[in-house]
């Protein structure tokens, strides 16, 4: 079982972001790291833009460390390189751990609110169960 927010709108369909780590964001990012659609899909545009302006800053400095065909090797790496290899890592796993968020955080400010949250196994479980409900979009704080 999987933990939902329900996001709901006075004019637009109701939405269900799932809460914790979001394992789609792994191969479409870091697989990919020059075309992250998983950002595009999730309508995230802000954060697509700083992604890939990241990507390009820490490909110039792999450039000017490493040489047109350079590699990182291990034996022969100094402090710098070593802290330049950890923050790519954590720049190319962030969206996993915080996408989620993100997502929710994105349609909040397009004027959605938190409804509830909820467990189930999918999202369209949670979709059929937020369709049953009767949510008043003006009662939610």
């Amino acid at each position: 079982m999987r933990t939902y927010k329900v996001l709901i709108h006075p004019q637009r369909e109701v939405k269900a972001v799932k809460t914790g780590f979001a394992w789609l964001a792994i191969p479409f990012v870091t697989l990919m790291p020059i075309f992250p659609i998983w950002f595009l899909y999730r309508g995230l545009w802000k954060i697509f833009f700083a992604y890939i302006l990241a990507i390009l800053i820490l490909a110039s400095i792999d450039f000017e460390i490493y040489g047109y065909l350079g590699f990182f090797n291990f034996s022969s790496a100094n402090g710098l390189q070593i802290i330049i290899a950890i923050v790519e890592m954590v720049i190319l796993l962030l969206p996993a751990f915080k996408g989620n968020e993100w997502t929710s955080l994105n349609l909040i400010s397009k004027g959605y609110k938190v409804s509830f949250s909820v467990q189930a196994a999918s999202k369209s479980e949670v979709l059929k169960l937020a369709d049953n409900k009767k949510i008043d979009y003006d009662m939610i704080e």
